[in-house]
């Protein structure tokens, strides 16, 4: 018995760390994408910010926490067909994942290399923003309001898990 706790107490505690450290940053988007209407000459360093975070952090490492939940499910002997928690939630992943890597990952890198192609510098008095990246802007704005609410329901359902008879 010892053993099974073990394995599941190290797939529990990669799967938390994979977790924190792929999702976390991403809660700072919003605040750093505001940061780009409020000083605008610095608007490409954000950005960047935001693409080196997505890229390099947060979609590598989200690979890894469905692996990890794997070994959870199998250590701990969970029914996956019982647990409609759990269910939700894989599908709910599936689904956000896709949307980040597919969708959300190429608006951003657009939105790079569109403000990489505006003049260097704070824009002049009175200058509008081109109309493509006002609409980049919001469809990102809007992707990324999805996966932060993915984000938080899967984290409830993972909590919580409602109607579970497992309690390990």
């Amino acid at each position: 018995m010892l053993a099974v706790w073990s394995w599941f107490t190290f797939w529990l505690v990669l799967h938390i760390l994979f977790v924190i450290v792929a999702f976390g940053p991403t809660f700072t988007f919003p605040a750093i994408s505001a940061m780009t209407q409020k000083d605008p000459g610095h608007a490409v360093a954000y950005i960047r910010v935001i693409e080196f975070i997505e890229r390099r952090m947060t979609i590598p490492l989200a690979v890894g926490v469905p692996l990890f939940g794997t070994g959870l499910i199998y250590t701990a002997h969970i029914d996956l067909w019982k647990s409609e928690w759990l269910v939700i939630s894989i599908v709910l992943y599936i689904a956000a994942f896709s949307f980040a890597v597919f969708v959300q990952s190429r608006n951003a890198a657009r939105m790079l290399h569109l403000m990489q192609q505006m003049p260097a510098g704070p824009p002049p008095p009175g200058a509008e923003p081109p109309p493509e990246v006002v609409a980049l802007a919001k469809r990102l704005q809007f992707g990324g309001m999805y996966l932060t609410a993915s984000v938080v329901v899967i984290l409830l359902l993972m909590v919580w898990r409602p109607g579970a008879s497992f309690v390990g």
